[in-house]
């Protein structure tokens, strides 16, 4: 059984979801690899996601990167579904 297509919406909230997780990272004055590390997450996943290579990470993944970034979930949902393009509240 294979993959279900990904609709373009799905691929934007992604992107926008690794936008907003760089924007943040970047506002905390951050590197990618201490992102990683505190966040238990490899950086090849932290550059993926940041990238837009990875459109629908794993909830966990999401949890580990928001908790590390002191972000909360639905702030970061919501963000993403606006598409505000890396902006959101510190």
């Amino acid at each position: 059984m294979g993959r279900k297509q990904l609709s373009a919406q799905e691929q934007e909230h992604g992107r926008q979801l690794g936008l907003l997780i760089a924007e943040r990272r970047a506002a905390r004055h951050r590197s990618a690899p201490e992102l990683a590390r505190d966040s238990a997450v490899s950086i090849d996943a932290v550059r993926s996601l940041e990238y837009g290579r990875v459109p629908t990470p794993t909830f966990l993944t999401v949890a580990r990167l928001a908790a590390a970034l002191e972000m909360s979930l639905d702030e970061l949902h919501a963000a993403a579904t606006r598409g505000d393009g890396g902006r959101v509240a510190s």
